[in-house]
């Protein structure tokens, strides 16, 4: 079941539709580094505005830094009655989101800012696509087509994904129907949503800790793919087509997420990376996931001389059952915040992040090394589930 009516659509609001404001960076000047204003988004004031599961709308978008001061008690008005609409603020890490209550027969809202405003249409919500399903959520920016396909269908054997919701970020490669296209291949995918979410992805932090403040794309996605589509799903794995999730012991990570006390599993990754052993990047020949079987091999420190950890390890990611997720709680990319269950860490499972699978959009990661098994090792896991041989 693939749903391409208009209302999937999104109802943007753009600053530049009706004002001359402009969201303003936080960042100090000093660390706008690497393209950082072209990067930036200043005009999306929301992504989308819709309804959710509960009969509340949501308007959700970026943070609105300098622009809160202008957002007032009547900003928000039905139409076409123009009766104030009451609403709160959820300031989130890179995120805001209005709850607005809204009566059911209203379609659309006038939304004001400093004496500008504009009209917008109300989306319904589409949870009822992914009701029972267990959705594998990405957002993917001109992937081939055929990894987008391998790593669907790797999910779909090894852990019964039945669905997927992937959000497509400004591809100009090919268009959604395209991409639904290849899903429908896939048998035991039975509900698709390709959705195009065609904004900024934002600046990159600094390093691994610092300046993580004007990235707001994919983390707006998150929370729109859980409000607006994934209320209803039996479960859900984020995660990226560079990735794939491995178990140790043959278990599905959704099962796992399901029978888990409180719904969800977080899990470690690996790089797999290629060297000098593995096949050659060709003219006209892809490599795809099955070609790879090298990782990083593990480093072991301590944090504040006690806790080990890997410092070769891949962002943790993580699978949930949406409906015990509490509602305070945010979908970040490496974890759910706001919720101390969730920062939980398996080793039942791990997942595999595949360096030369991307479109190198981000940053090149297309350098390989020799060969060295002080560095490197042959992943005896990944090798099995890419040759079938691993338990289902």
């Amino acid at each position: 079941m693939t749903d391409t009516s208009s209302n999937t659509a999104l109802s943007p609001v753009l600053l530049s539709a009706f004002t001359t404001h402009r969201r303003e960076a936080t960042r100090p000047i000093a660390y706008r580094t690497d393209g950082f204003d072209e990067k930036f988004d200043d005009d999306v004031l929301f992504y989308d505005i819709f309804r959710r599961a509960d009969g509340m709308v949501t308007l959700l978008g970026p943070p609105l830094f300098n622009l809160a001061q202008f957002i007032r008690p009547d900003s928000i008005r039905a139409m076409p009655s123009r009766q104030p609409c009451p609403f709160r603020v959820r300031r989130l890490d890179r995120q805001v989101q209005l709850i607005v209550n809204v009566p059911e027969t209203c379609k659309a809202l006038e939304i004001s800012l400093d004496g500008a405003s504009v009209e917008v249409e109300i989306r319904p919500g589409k949870a009822a696509l992914f009701a029972g399903r267990r959705v594998l959520l990405t957002q993917s920016k001109n992937n081939e087509l055929t990894w987008i396909r391998d790593w669907a269908t790797f999910a779909q054997r090894f852990h019964g994904a039945d669905a997927v919701l992937l959000y497509d970020n400004a591809s100009d490669r090919y268009g959604t129907e395209e991409v639904e296209d290849e899903l429908r291949r896939i048998d035991g995918i039975k509900a698709i949503q390709v959705l195009s979410w065609p904004f900024k992805f934002g600046p990159q932090g600094l390093d691994a800790t610092r300046f993580w403040d004007s990235d707001f794309c994919q983390m707006g996605a998150w929370e729109h793919a859980r409000w607006r589509f994934l209320a209803d799903a039996r479960s859900v794995q984020a995660g990226d087509v560079d990735e794939l999730v491995l178990s140790q012991r043959g278990q599905s990570v959704f099962a796992a997420a399901e029978n888990d006390r409180f719904g969800v599993v977080r899990y470690r990754g690996r790089w797999v990376v290629a060297t000098d052993r593995t096949p050659p990047v060709n003219a006209g020949t892809l490599l795809r996931h099955r070609d790879y079987d090298t990782v990083m091999r593990e480093r072991i420190a301590r944090r504040f001389g006690l806790f080990p950890y890997d410092t070769m390890a891949s962002a943790p990611k993580w699978t949930v059952v949406p409906k015990r997720c509490p509602p305070w709680a945010q979908w970040a990319v490496h974890r759910i915040t706001g919720w101390l269950a969730a920062h939980r860490i398996t080793r039942e499972f791990s997942h595999r992040h595949f360096r030369e699978i991307g479109s190198n959009w981000k940053y090149a990661r297309l350098t390989r090394d020799s060969y060295d098994p002080e560095l490197h090792e042959i992943d005896p896991v990944l090798v099995a589930h890419l040759r079938g041989e691993a338990g289902t």
